[in-house]
């Protein structure tokens, strides 16, 4: 299955620009979550499943913990995304110049970059639920089974990512029941890919119906705006065309309008529609449906390139998205200086840029705090988030030093809840981290505020100004106290 060459230059361009800047600002709250996560491998998590944890892990462990190569597996995922892309074109009836453009234009959104920029969830999950639709695409073309068991694997493997496919499939659904082809459903090949994908997302879906389903917990947290890419329900879809780029918005709505107008294609539609909707009225985040975008790319690259051929305007066209480009850049790479004007309103756009930036300068206030402790040996951290426990475990996993000077981690958020309380023998806690003050109340009877977290000027983000407490004098043991230090979100 050929791919042609100007789609894969796109591809390899793409990745050589992630690379280029990967290594610039620093990890990302979720990197250092992921990293640790890995380290106590289960069939699954309170907040995701454990293939992207497991490879953020042994990754980070192969690449001796350099941030530039770090992020190589997810520049490669967003590079194999625009290839998809290029496929899905293909399958949608498009020739060469059709298919190169479809990747073109995906490499040109905001989202493909910016998740290839961070080893996160959603970069793997966006590849995957495109390769799902990919392969949908051409097995409801084809009557054997064969291209359905492809799309059970994909689907399959998806989930190990994020169960948000199983959705996207469901929608699927909806549009073959609307539109068909009906019988399709009818046909083994339909069931076969539904079972593989069920025995593949097993693991974690029985993990979590054993754990009293925590994601259903966060899933409501994201949609009161717990997250910091939470988005209120009116500016999901203003913002889901933002995350596409302004002129390759123009593309996408070609693409939903082509895909409308094809009788065999339309169910794509009404499942992209479908999919909009639920993210909507569940209060999801605004790049929930980024699966979509390569197959609606690829379908309105077609029109497009025969409408500006047509006209004599290709040309034109390629140099305003060239500049168009630029924009798109500075919103979805580390490309400003942390604190410039530049970087503020990049970051008002993508909030994830604010949040690689500081770690260091965290771990550096701890550790002086550390230096500082009569009883260091019986002390611990405590952070408020699983970013502050991140930082610390992995600065003690990559030194020596660190590893003797700062205490180890603790946290009730999320995963590292899941992983225990402090040992008893712990009775003092340097506390990071914003907290309700009754919780630390009820936990330890002194707390004594000692210096606060600093990120460099004109950078806002989660941590900034956190308070570093220590605290001492448990109300009672860690074993009781812990329920109440739990939280997801």
């Amino acid at each position: 299955m050929r791919v042609p060459r100007g789609s894969v230059i796109t591809a390899l361009t793409l990745i050589g620009v992630l690379v280029l800047v990967a290594g610039r600002y620093g990890f990302h709250r979720d990197e250092l979550y992921f990293i640790e996560a890995g380290h106590h491998p289960a069939f699954g998590q309170p907040d995701q499943p454990v293939l992207v944890p497991l490879l953020a892990a042994a990754w980070h462990t192969l690449v001796g913990g350099h941030l530039w190569a770090f992020r190589i597996l997810p520049a490669l995922a967003a590079a194999l995304t625009t290839l998809v892309a290029s496929l899905t074109c293909r399958e949608l009836g498009g020739n060469r110049r059709h298919q190169v453009t479809a990747a073109l234009l995906t490499a040109l959104t905001s989202i493909v970059p910016a998740t290839g920029h961070l080893f996160s969830t959603t970069t793997f999950d966006l590849l995957g639920t495109a390769t799902t639709l990919w392969l949908l695409t051409r097995a409801v073309q084809r009557p054997d089974p064969g291209p359905w068991l492809l799309v059970g694997v994909a689907a399959g493997l998806t989930t190990q990512a994020k169960v948000l496919v199983l959705t996207v499939l469901a929608c699927c659904a909806i549009g073959l029941l609307t539109a068909g082809p009906r019988r399709l459903l009818l046909a083994p090949g339909p069931w076969l890919a539904a079972a593989i994908t069920g025995v593949l997302a097993a693991p974690f879906l029985v993990w979590q119906a054993a754990h009293d389903w925590p994601m259903r917990d966060i899933a409501a947290n994201i949609a009161t705006g717990g997250s910091t890419s939470s988005a209120d329900r009116a500016s999901v879809v203003p913002l889901s065309f933002l995350m596409i780029g302004p002129l390759v918005s123009v593309v996408f709505v070609v693409g939903v309008v082509h895909l409308w107008r094809q009788p065999q294609l339309r169910w794509l539609t009404i499942a992209y529609a479908v999919f909009l909707v639920f993210v909507v009225v569940s209060g999801g985040k605004a790049y929930y449906p980024a699966g979509f975008f390569p197959a609606v790319l690829a379908a309105g690259a077609i029109p497009t390139v025969d409408w500006l051929d047509a006209r004599g305007r290709t040309r034109l066209a390629a140099a305003v998205l060239a500049v168009g480009t630029i924009p798109t850049a500075v919103f979805s790479l580390p490309v400003a200086p942390p604190g410039s004007a530049l970087f503020t309103v990049a970051t008002a756009v993508n909030p994830d840029g604010a949040e690689t930036v500081g770690w260091p300068a965290y771990v550096e206030t701890v550790r002086e705090v550390s230096r500082a402790l009569p009883d260091r040996g019986r002390a611990i951290v405590l952070a408020a988030n699983y970013g502050e426990a991140g930082m610390i475990t992995l600065a003690r996993r990559e030194s020596d030093a660190d590893a003797a000077l700062l205490p180890p981690a603790y946290s009730g958020h999320n995963g590292f809840g899941e992983w225990g309380a402090p040992p008893p023998e712990a009775t003092t806690a340097i506390v990071i981290g914003t907290w309700p003050e009754t919780e630390l109340g009820a936990t330890f009877t002194k707390c004594t505020a000692v210096t606060r977290l600093e990120t460099p000027d004109g950078v806002d983000n989660d941590e900034d100004g956190a308070a570093v407490q220590v605290c001492r004098g448990l109300v009672r043991p860690w074993g009781q106290a812990w329920a109440n230090l739990r939280r997801l979100g």
